[in-house]
């Protein structure tokens, strides 16, 4: 891997779909969860506990290099596309506590 944005190191643990790892379907949900800092790299594809996979954020910044646009993810948001030629659309979790952000 030749650049890396991510603050995390490349090895940290995140979650997946058996459908991206395995069947190389296009990541097109990101999340970045606030109560346990955890991220989420999904396919639009409808998930059970079953398709749940851990993987390396390194492993999937090298599946699929464009997820790397996200690296300043907030907590607390999530990413999607339509597909993987589309631009991210960021937005607020519903529900969710995120950082407030300061103003001068």
């Amino acid at each position: 891997m030749k650049y890396y944005p991510f603050s995390d190191k490349p090895g940290m643990l995140v979650f997946t779909c058996c459908h991206v790892l395995e069947n190389q379907k296009s990541i097109t949900i990101v999340t970045h969860h606030f109560d346990d800092n955890n991220w989420q790299f999904l396919c639009n594809k409808a998930h059970t506990d079953a398709d749940a996979v851990i993987t390396t954020i390194g492993e999937l910044c090298e599946l699929d290099p464009s997820v790397e646009e996200l690296c300043d993810l907030p907590v607390g948001h999530f990413a999607s596309r339509k597909n993987v030629n589309a631009k991210w659309i960021i937005a607020r979790i519903p529900d969710e506590k995120s950082y407030q952000h300061c103003s001068d």
